[in-house]
């Protein structure tokens, strides 16, 4: 072998030694002692305890990712969120169902709460006969006092039949012309304006 091979052989044995013993660090030979485990105050086999097979705590609200689906999270996190209970108290639905309400049945175009879903849903009945039917927010149930989606402690969704006749005055003709002056300009009341004295 001729002197650079020789040379590179010791480099590559010494960095590899470097590498295998992570340098230059010392390493202390005092061990340190454990910390010993705190004595079990129950047995390890009882089912009832509040402890963990480590004796730590068990934390009754953490759940694993993955293990609840993310609509029942939703379900959960809106029950933090909105007073009352989901489902309960106030409908929680998803998408627009199917109902009995057609606007055939209505004698006045306009906006009318869904008694079927328990107000949430509401629907528009155009002045031609159309139908279009929308879907307030979970928490929240149709006025058709106020046609608005509103909180469901505000709303009495028991009512909103016998309000249906508020729509009545959406689509009225005016009583008076509306092409008609609100006062006809005459002499005399030209007189009485300009002549104060």
């Amino acid at each position: 072998m001729n002197y650079l091979t020789c040379v590179l052989h010791t480099v590559i044995v010494i960095l590899g030694y470097f590498l295998i013993t992570d340098g230059f660090e010392q390493k202390s030979s005092v061990k340190k002692a454990r910390a010993s485990a705190p004595p079990p105050d129950e047995p390890s086999n009882n089912v009832g305890s509040e402890y963990d097979e480590r004796n730590n705590a068990l934390d009754t609200k953490y759940v694993p990712p993955g293990f609840v689906s993310p609509s029942v999270l939703e379900y959960l996190e809106l029950g933090k969120s909105i007073p009352g209970r989901p489902g309960t108290d106030y409908p929680i639905l998803g998408r627009v169902p199917y109902t009995n309400f057609y606007c055939d049945e209505q004698p006045y175009p306009g906006f009318y709460a869904d008694e079927e879903t328990r107000c949430q849903t509401w629907h528009y009945c155009d002045i031609d006969g159309r139908q279009t039917t929308f879907l307030c927010p979970n928490g929240t149930q149709f006025s058709q006092l106020v046609f608005v989606c509103d909180w469901w402690f505000n709303v009495r969704c028991d009512l909103s039949s016998k309000l249906y006749v508020i729509n009545s005055r959406l689509y009225g003709r005016p009583k008076l012309d509306p092409t008609r002056p609100h006062r006809t300009i005459t002499k005399q009341l030209l007189e009485e304006i300009f002549n104060d004295e």
